[in-house]
């Protein structure tokens, strides 16, 4: 038998909810990485607080309200997103942050609580009170595919259309979407399109009101000269000279900067005798304009953000424009790990593009990408690597942080040497002995070299390489025994995020060192411990429902942390494909639940056969598909977890709800919610940097096969 024609305003609603909360959730993620500088510290924080209240939302809206009330729903969302975007821009007047100050994940989290909690609220209690009027045994499915559906198309619109334009673009038109499906449900025919209209009018006016309020809220210096939304950041620039280049709220660069920059770039040159093939990764600085004062042959400048190094020249101005027009100098905008693969025979690598404070930058600081540095120097070459800790305090996370950078290099390279300053200099040579920072070999190079630049005395070379510090900053090198980072353990990512976050808060720092020392063997403990308690669950005959609900949405999520990690670490930052991504997920959860709508009865067999192929996904990600194979994987392996969690969550319900399909519905959704709430906080802030990929993925694989035998048990005892 067929099921019954949905009602249309449910479907439209179902449709609309699943539109905005995919917007909102994208913008919020968006905004809170821009606000504490990129750091994927957001992800876990705001996820976290974004689906326990989609959660507490569902829970309610399984009591109280009709399809009715529930058509405005999707429309409250934006508002509140928009309300939401408002108070994050202004977390630095909120919370009280120094002039010019970013402010910290630690110091925001109540503002970003505050803010998140609203659309999501809204967004989970709109659900369930939807899917009410979806009659049949069918409902279910069809109420998480349509919301699904919806949540496709809004990620998709998300990242192609709506991102370029900035958060306030993004809410106005979302917002003019939901309510044009408002009006179209309730038949308004052509008239449902003049909200939308209105959307796409105010859409630029806001986006620019938003930019210049969110400047003066943030007490930098001087005017707003310009801004641009890229798919990889948020760019500011400040009127007058020098340039000061704002990214994701931080100063990327100040140029020209004679003190900083030059000297920087000089000493660079120096390290190699005749350095005529040069790369530099990271051109926001302008370093390249002081190393084109040297006799190079080529020198290449990589910006991974192409929106920025469409700009760059004209954000650099005057000072920079003899770089522009010299035939020796290409500015490369893409991917840094595809461009060190196509160079050969260079002389000098100098990654100048920051420390690992994201997954995306960390992919410059790891053995595998070292490795390809080495396979790109010629004979003698040098590589330096900028770390932004300095030496004159080594025992804390700095510490830690240079030296496990120290040891990344080692494991390549045959010799590294420490150059001290604020920001220390480490250097590797691809044959042993290449490597000198002797004050009087580097003066007679600056002479053979015969570069000229007024704003750079050679007379400070001695300075700034200071053998004096440079033998203790050795010794404490010589003597850490710290591991390597890489792409499957991004050991440095967390200690420099905190690092940079942790400026006067102290307890986040100790956290960092504290996770670092957590081993693989207490989550291992910890995923035990949790396993038993489901198949003592299971034992006595449990309903299992809103247990096996919160596997199946730490599962998602757990994927969907890992995946997007893989994909930062490998192709590249995710501020702008994070909807296309969801999008992915979400269009495997509308195929997953169509299917299990038509083909699979619901039940604990059903659900147990799904948590045992999750296992499996679980295990792929473990192995490390979707690092080796980034761009034929992710997105396959997106789709599959999201065809899994679509396909579960009409049995999570059936069990939930105890034969009550609208406290199914809301149970189930709050479980499933509750569970991704969870795994949002612990798989990306504690399980990935601590332990790494392999182990959370297997964590994750451990407990959807505890669920399922517990699942299993419990209906065998119930048959009893």
């Amino acid at each position: 038998m067929r099921p019954a024609a949905a009602p249309v305003v449910s479907v439209v609603t179902l449709l609309a909810l699943g539109f905005a909360a995919a917007v909102a959730q994208a913008v919020l993620l968006r905004e809170a990485m821009a606000a504490i500088g990129g750091s994927e510290l957001a992800w876990g924080s705001v996820l976290a607080v974004w689906l326990a209240g989609i959660g507490a939302g569902a829970w309610l809206g399984a009591r109280r309200g009709g399809a009715s009330l529930a058509a405005f729903g999707p429309l409250a969302v934006m508002a509140s997103t928009g309300a939401a975007v408002v108070l994050v821009r202004a977390a630095p007047v909120l919370t009280g942050a120094g002039a010019g100050q970013t402010v910290t994940a630690w110091g925001g989290a109540w503002v970003w609580g505050f803010a998140v909690a609203a659309p999501a609220l809204a967004g989970g209690w709109c659900f369930p009170a939807a899917a009410a009027g979806l009659a049949g045994p069918g409902g279910p499915a069809l109420a998480y595919a349509l919301e699904s559906g919806g949540a496709m198309v809004g990620g998709l619109a998300f990242t192609f259309a709506l991102a370029p334009g900035g958060a306030a673009a993004a809410v106005c038109v979302g917002a003019g979407v939901c309510a044009a499906a408002l009006l179209a449900s309730r038949g308004a025919g052509w008239l449902a399109l003049a909200p939308l209209l209105a959307g796409l009018a105010v859409a630029g006016p806001a986006a620019r009101g938003l930019a210049h309020a969110g400047w003066g809220w943030s007490g930098r210096l001087g005017e707003l000269a310009a801004w641009r939304e890229t798919h990889v950041q948020r760019l500011e620039l400040a009127a007058g000279s020098p340039a000061a280049i704002y990214a994701d709220g931080r100063l990327a660069a100040s140029f020209p900067d004679p003190f900083g920059t030059v000297e920087r770039a000089h000493l660079a040159m120096l390290l190699h005798p005749h350095p005529a093939r040069v790369l530099v990764i990271g051109a926001a600085d302008g370093a390249f304009v002081s190393m084109l004062r040297h006799p190079v042959e080529r020198l290449v400048a990589v910006e991974e953000d192409p929106g920025l190094a469409v700009v760059l020249p004209r954000w650099l101005g005057p000072p920079a424009a003899s770089a522009w027009t010299d035939p020796r100098f290409f500015l490369e905008a893409g991917d840094p790990l595809r461009l060190v693969g196509r160079e050969k025979g260079l002389d000098l690598i100098v990654l100048d593009d920051g420390d690992p404070t994201t997954l995306r930058r960390n992919r410059t600081r790891t053995v595998e990408f070292f490795r390809a540095c080495r396979e790109a120097l010629a004979p003698g070459g040098v590589v330096a690597v900028r770390v932004g800790v300095g030496d004159t305090y080594l025992a804390g996370a700095g510490g830690r942080l240079l030296a496990i950078l120290a040891a990344t290099l080692a494991r390549v390279f045959p010799a590294v040497v420490a150059v001290p300053g604020d920001e220390v200099l480490l250097v590797a040579g691809r044959e042993p002995g290449t490597v000198t920072v002797d004050p009087a070999v580097l003066l007679a190079r600056w002479r053979a070299q015969g570069a000229r630049d007024g704003d750079f005395d050679p007379r400070v070379v001695p300075l700034l390489v200071d053998p004096a510090r440079a033998a203790p900053l050795q010794a404490f090198l010589h003597a850490s025994r710290a591991p390597v980072n890489t792409a499957r353990h991004p050991r440095a990512v967390l200690l420099a995020a905190a690092l940079r976050e942790a400026r006067g808060a102290p307890p986040l720092l100790n956290a960092a060192r504290a996770l670092e020392r957590l081993t693989p063997a207490v989550l291992g403990i910890a995923v035990a411990l949790a396993a038993v308690l489901l198949l003592a669950r299971g034992a006595v005959g449990a309903a299992f429902g809103m247990e096996s609900g919160v596997i199946v949405g730490f599962a998602s999520m757990g994927w969907w942390v890992l995946l997007l990690a893989c994909w930062q670490e490998t192709v590249g930052s995710v501020y702008g494909e994070v909807g296309a991504l969801s999008a992915a997920f979400m269009a495997g959860t509308v195929a997953g639940a169509f299917g299990a709508r038509r083909w699979l009865p619901a039940g604990a067999g059903t659900l147990a056969g799904v948590l045992g192929a999750g296992a499996a996904v679980s295990a792929a990600i473990a192995a490390g598909v979707p690092l080796a194979f980034p761009r034929a994987a992710i997105v396959p392996l997106l789709l599959l977890g999201g065809v899994l969690t679509g396909a579960a969550f009409p049995s999570v319900s059936l069990l939930a709800g105890g034969g009550a399909p609208r406290r199914g519905v809301g149970r189930g959704f709050a479980a499933d919610e509750a569970g991704a709430a969870v795994a949002a906080l612990l798989v990306g802030l504690v399980v990935l940097p601590s332990a790494g990929l392999a182990a959370g993925a297997l964590g994750i694989a451990a407990l959807e096969v505890a669920a399922a035998a517990a699942l299993l048990l419990a209906a065998s005892r119930r048959r009893r």
